[in-house]
């Protein structure tokens, strides 16, 4: 039988784009999850050295929802913020430089001059 994931998704937000620019990277977790787990999983998914682990737990909020304007429980979950050792990334998650998307940009534009040249 297969074990359950431990890190169920990154968590992608202004906050933590500046959080990898440090070398820290934040998902959500499962409730059970520990930090030693936390630290294998991510090391044996993404092939990277974990420096240290913290684990933030958020409450869940009451929503009133519907017609009824019933209460339910919202959001909540635990978050785990994994740094990893100097020098190292996690590329699928880290965000793209300014520098490498203007290059490109430019070699594409490049490429259409050179091919409108070509036809005419």
């Amino acid at each position: 039988m297969r074990e359950p994931s431990i890190i169920q998704k990154a968590i992608l937000s202004e906050k933590a784009y500046k959080l990898m620019e440090k070398g820290a990277y934040i998902f959500l977790v499962t409730q059970e999850a520990t930090k030693e787990k936390i630290a294998k999983s991510v090391a044996g998914q993404f092939s990277v050295k974990v420096k240290k682990v913290n684990i933030v737990k958020t409450a869940s909020k009451r929503k009133r929802i519907g017609r009824t304007r019933k209460s339910t429980l919202v959001g909540g979950g635990k978050k785990a913020i994994v740094w990893l050792e100097p020098g190292q990334t996690i590329a699928m998650l880290s965000p793209k430089s300014k520098e490498k998307s203007k290059s490109k940009k430019k070699e594409k534009e490049a490429e259409k001059v050179q091919a409108e040249g070509k036809e005419l």
